[in-house]
């Protein structure tokens, strides 16, 4: 199969030229963080990094580069926690004025439910002829999910991409025909082929393309390491690229890829890591 065909490099050129065309530094009363915390595996943390009188300080956790802004007079690091994550004390490295000090924080524990499924084998195991194509989407992806845009616009307050019952929730340890795999690493919500999908918060497109495992994608990029995945569409509208705001049609729903029906399949990703999408929509908007 050709991949550069289906996977056109220019799709994801498009995209990182237009987050160095916009680059900005600095915060704002537009940045709006996450609403809420949650210190567990697949979680969000608040941590305050000091005084904002002080220069702006940089953070990283396991080496990936974490989202700081001034909140209240203070700086805070807004974190995101992997699934993988075990709870204890971690360390958050922060940066400033040319010094580097190891910030602890304590991760609880939390037990997300089992969900075993029945899916077509080739889907959970891949044929040895599509593995190479799997692991060129997968370098792709991690690639693009590592993408740094300083924003001073970051709002992640969002609204839910789609209608429709929330068929399968964020950590559930997916067992698929009898086989223990990752845990879901998104939020599904179950809906006919070709219902909206639309931008949860306002964003640049930074990916576009039809993956074994994802089906038809795309993924925004809000800025500050916060970026949103699109998973299953039936079709897609946006282009990489492009500027779009909160509520702006980027796709439909479908059943493309690894999927038993239709439905979107949306992902949070922070500081490189998945996290729980319901922290970042107000409960009104659930």
């Amino acid at each position: 199969m050709n991949l550069s065909r289906r996977f056109p490099r220019s799709s994801f050129a498009a995209g990182l030229l237009a987050l160095l065309t916009v680059v900005t530094h600095g915060v704002s009363a537009k940045e709006i963080p996450p609403l809420r915390e949650s210190r567990v595996p697949g979680g969000v943390a608040w941590i305050d990094l000091g005084p904002s009188s002080n220069p702006k300080p940089t953070a990283t956790l396991e080496s990936n580069r974490v989202w700081v802004l001034e909140r209240e007079g203070r700086w805070n690091a807004i974190t995101g926690i992997s699934l993988a994550t075990k709870p204890g004390t971690h360390e958050l490295q922060v940066t400033q004025s040319g010094e580097t000090r190891a910030l602890p924080f304590v991760v609880k524990s939390k037990s997300y439910p089992v969900q075993a499924i029945k899916l077509n084998r080739a889907m959970v195991d891949p044929p040895p002829e599509v593995m190479a194509r799997i692991e060129r989407e997968s370098a792709h992806l991690k690639a693009v999910r590592a993408t740094w845009r300083e924003s001073a616009t970051t709002n992640a307050a969002f609204r839910l991409p789609s209608e429709g019952p929330l068929s399968s929730r964020f950590g559930v340890a997916r067992v698929l025909n009898g086989k223990p795999r990752s845990p879901h690493a998104g939020l599904d919500v179950a809906a006919p082929t070709g219902t909206p999908v639309v931008a949860p918060g306002d964003a640049i497109v930074l990916d576009v393309g039809d993956y074994y495992f994802c089906g038809k994608s795309i993924i925004l990029d809000h800025g500050n390491g916060l970026h949103t995945l699109y998973c299953h569409l039936s079709e897609t509208t946006a282009k990489a690229g492009a500027n779009v705001t909160q509520g702006e049609r980027i796709g439909a729903i479908g059943s493309t890829g690894r999927s038993t029906g239709p439905h979107l399949h949306w992902t949070v990703y922070l500081n490189g890591t998945a996290v729980e999408p319901e922290l970042f929509i107000p409960a009104a908007k659930r």
